[in-house]
């Protein structure tokens, strides 16, 4: 193994996208050019004798829509738990066999898989399965899947095909595509063997754990190739392969290297496998990945320095500081400029919280990117060495200081403090304030390492029917039961609990503050927004959804815990994804 992998992805690289083999410049020096096919060629060969072609997916949407001819997978039929409680392992060669051969696939078969729903990982977890029984040759992957398919102007049907002829299969079986865990702890300090975590940052990183993982971090020695980097974020489709070799080479993986991916239980990481297929790497995923490992003692498990919380910081407190030799940062992010400009707590410098997102792609209030908020940062002298105090109008809009303790703990800044009752209460206990700017002197923010708990659309939408997930919609409860609001749609995400952001606060004089810690887990696990789950919130923005994220996450000390950017605004305005109007079973307001 590498002894000094390089963990972080360079954000830079190009996300140019890989195209199918039937389309110019795409050339793989070391893999097999047809891994991945391109719209344009399966459409010339939909027609194909041989063309066996499978959708992955949900299966009423696949009923609503799918490319013509395709037939779907039942993935419970080609994947299995073990007796020993793994929740994804490679079933006997006899259940692959006849579960293919239904499908109508033969040895000379030319397969083609697609994926709808964003359910990439699903798609080549599937091709493994397929390279596992010996037909990974004949075998490729649809850049794009289904979207990529509509948007080059392709018709879909609903018409589904008649149950096919039964194919003929001869099993090749290739067990040597899956490590397992004594074979890789033998090799952990192996130079020729790179091992790739495919798990997003936080995980790797150690913040979070759970899902049936008792200790959190990584495997010693592993790089971190987050799953999620393999494809281009909007569209689906692969990246060139210059931009992939270069995350590989970057994780420590040179020409030559044997390559072991893992995971959670073994899905994601056959996207990163793929990708090391791709590029010509002989490579295997480690299929019990980190659910067996972690139940396992005796090996070791790495765990980077956990960062901090950010925390509340009384008045008290915040004068104490203020009177102290230790430099700090204070920003002011009430809405109200004018107020600012009336007076604020000694030294503070002003920021709106419309600096702090932009419109993305067309659809507006999206998070910056990493560049953008360090250019920011640098001009107003924050620092990730420096401790930063944040305050708004706690009385009113909370969120707005949440917002930002929220980006800073994406960059990693362990000394974030939210003041408890904002500007009010600094105010009514006749505090000092000042109309002067403060002299600011500039410093280097950096870019790398911005890796905020943020959900994407995907994950939402992958969210909608897991048990060991729970989406919580932030707003008012008149806008989450679609009797108000001005985005698109009205209504909420399907199955979304409403806990409204403000419920977190009490009065105290004429400002509010955060409950008591007890009332706050209470008021959660009442409503089934517990530690054990992987909880997404959203809101209009996202902005409100942070405020719930600093309770969950900072407060409560919850492991999983993302807010969906740009949020219901993203959402209401896609016609094609589901949303529900009613009032909460289990609303905040209700109890």
């Amino acid at each position: 193994m590498r002894k000094h992998p390089i963990p972080a992805i360079v954000l830079g690289l190009s996300l140019a996208i890989l195209v199918g083999p039937s389309a110019a410049g795409a050339q793989v020096d070391e893999g097999r050019a047809d891994m991945v096919v391109s719209v344009d060629w399966l459409a010339e060969h939909l027609d194909d004798e041989n063309l066996v072609l499978l959708h992955l997916g949900n299966r009423e949407r696949y009923e609503g829509a799918h490319i013509p001819g395709a037939r779907y997978v039942l993935y419970s039929a080609i994947s299995q738990s073990s007796d020993e409680g793994l929740r994804l392992e490679m079933p006997p060669v006899d259940q692959l066999r006849s579960a293919f051969e239904e499908l109508g696939v033969s040895d000379d078969s030319r397969i083609v898989l697609y994926f709808a729903d964003g359910w990439v990982t699903l798609t080549t977890r599937v091709y493994l399965t397929l390279e596992y029984l010996g037909l990974g040759a004949r075998t490729s992957v649809l850049d794009g899947g289904i979207d990529a398919w509509r948007a080059a102007g392709h018709p879909v049907s609903r018409d589904v095909p008649t149950a096919a002829s039964r194919g003929s299969i001869t099993p090749r079986p290739r067990p040597a595509l899956i490590a397992q865990a004594d074979w890789l702890a033998d090799r952990l300090d192996d130079d020729g063997v790179a091992v790739i975590d495919a798990r997003t940052s936080h995980y790797y990183r150690g913040t979070r754990g759970g899902h049936g993982m008792p200790r959190a971090g990584h495997i010693p020695g592993a790089a971190n190739i987050p799953y999620v980097t393999i494809v281009d974020e909007e569209t689906d489709r692969f990246k060139d392969l210059e931009t992939l070799r270069g995350m590989f080479i970057a994780a420590g993986a040179n020409r030559g290297d044997q390559v072991v991916t893992y995971c959670h239980i073994g899905q994601q990481a056959t996207l990163v496998w793929f990708a090391a297929r791709l590029l010509g790497y002989d490579a295997r995923v480690y299929d019990g990945s980190f659910q067996e490992w972690s139940n396992r003692p005796q090996l070791a498990v790495a765990r980077p320095a956990v960062e901090d919380f950010s925390r509340l910081i009384s008045t008290n407190e915040l004068a104490a500081l203020l009177a102290g030799d230790e430099a700090v940062s204070i920003v002011d992010l009430r809405s109200d400029f004018v107020g600012y400009l009336e007076g604020h707590i000694p030294g503070a410098i002003y920021l709106h919280y419309e600096n702090l997102r932009a419109t993305n792609r067309g659809v507006p209030a999206d998070i910056l990117s990493a560049e953008s908020y360090a250019a920011l940062f640098s001009r107003n002298g924050l620092s990730l060495e420096r401790p930063v105090v944040i305050y708004s109008n706690a009385a009113g809009a909370n969120f707005d200081a949440t917002f930002l303790a929220w980006i800073l703990n994406g960059f990693g800044h362990t000394e974030v403090y939210l003041l408890d009752g904002g500007y009010e209460k600094w105010l009514a206990e006749d505090r000092p304030t000042a109309r002067a700017y403060p002299a600011i002197e500039e410093t280097s923010f950096a870019a790398d390492g911005f890796r905020p708990d943020r959900a994407t659309r995907r994950l939402v939408e992958y969210s909608l029917d897991e048990d060991r997930m729970v989406i919580v919609d932030v707003r008012p409860e008149a806008q989450y039961a679609g009797r108000a609001g001005h985005q698109m749609r009205r209504g909420h995400i399907p199955g979304a609990v409403n806990h409204v952001w403000s419920s977190d606060l009490m009065a105290s004089g004429s400002t509010r503050i955060w409950k008591p810690l007890d009332e706050l887990r209470a008021s959660y696990e009442a409503q089934g927004i517990t530690p054990d789950k992987h909880v997404i919130l959203y809101c209009n923005t996202g902005t409100e959804a942070s405020h719930v994220y600093f309770a969950l996450r900072n407060l409560l000390g919850y492991a999983n815990v993302d807010v969906y950017f740009p949020s219901w605004t993203d959402w209401s305005a896609i016609e094609s994804l589901p949303i529900e109007v009613a009032a909460s079973q289990r609303s905040d307001r209700d109890r």
